[in-house]
């Protein structure tokens, strides 16, 4: 089972196809498509991330309201 890609993972392939498209390796227009959905990646991780980090705050703010200590 593959684990989720992360950030670096993203920051790693976009430095392959820059460096494939330097090379001759791809055209213009593949790494850009490449790029593009690189990016759109990129996007998603860093949504879910700060999600997953607001549900966090919000849950400690809720236990901190409930006992009556300040965050």
């Amino acid at each position: 089972m593959s684990r989720e890609m992360e950030a670096k993972d993203i920051k790693r392939l976009l430095l392959r196809v820059y460096n494939r498209y330097q090379s001759g390796g791809i055209t213009e227009a593949q790494a850009s498509r490449e790029t593009h959905i690189l990016n759109s990646l990129l996007k998603a991780i860093e949504v879910t991330d700060l999600e997953e980090r607001v549900e966090k705050l919000e849950t400690i703010n809720i236990i901190n309201l409930g006992t009556g200590s300040k965050p």
